[in-house]
């Protein structure tokens, strides 16, 4: 089974295909659940998580019908188990595109800084390449979501910064420039950014350009 996160919440079997997840409470349990990629998670904090500082007068019997609800939905690609600790996902961190995408852009950061900059970019090409969307777009109402959001976001941001600095040094100006502009639009304080454009200006012979981004 794998779970998508970066997006619209998705799960999908690898023989069936996509999972029906019918419900916003039901996508914010199993993505709750997902982030911690096999570890439990205890009643308590999945309540605070899913229900924040207005949950039902039965808390706890909302959550085991909540369970049980995933549980049939998942039937066939996996369950939701119970045991010391709390509920858990049988999922790995490669099932997770959330993690897998954190791993890729640390990985290419690391190829990066190594001097290995063709690795670089493809790593975090490769990283960017799983986002669908805003992350946890379709659950940001759950009190768990928005700082989690939050936290991808920003790595998504350093991770395309990332690949623009390793395309630059491979030659790629043109391919990036428009990106980088784009990007000093929305974060016109970002020094980094203005860094990158003006490299990328200056590679593109656009030296007065350059000039002017770094004035």
């Amino acid at each position: 089974m794998h779970i998508a996160l970066l997006g619209p919440v998705e799960a999908r079997d690898d023989a069936e295909g996509p999972i029906s997840m019918s419900g916003a409470r039901l996508r914010m349990l199993l993505a709750r659940l997902a982030l911690e990629a096999g570890r439990p998670v205890s009643a308590d904090s999945l309540i605070d998580g899913l229900w924040g500082e207005e949950p039902p007068a039965d808390a706890l019997s909302a959550l085991q019908a909540l369970v049980s609800r995933l549980r049939r939905a998942l039937r066939g690609s996996g369950t939701v188990e119970f045991g010391a600790g709390g509920y858990r996902l049988p999922v790995t961190k490669q099932d997770v595109d959330a993690h897998r995408f954190e791993e890729l852009a640390a990985e290419g950061r690391r190829a990066l800084a190594a001097g290995r900059t063709e690795e670089a970019a493809d790593l975090l090409a490769g990283a960017l390449a799983l986002w669908r969307g805003a992350a946890l777009a379709d659950i940001l109402d759950a009190a768990f979501a928005g700082p989690v959001a939050t936290r991808l976001e920003d790595l998504r941001t350093a991770a395309a910064e990332d690949h623009c600095d390793a395309s630059l040094r491979l030659g790629r100006h043109a391919e990036v420039l428009a990106d980088l502009t784009a990007a000093a639009a929305e974060r016109p304080l970002s020094e980094r950014l203005a860094e990158l454009r003006m490299r990328a200006l200056a590679a593109s012979g656009r030296q007065s350009e350059a000039l002017a981004v770094f004035e």
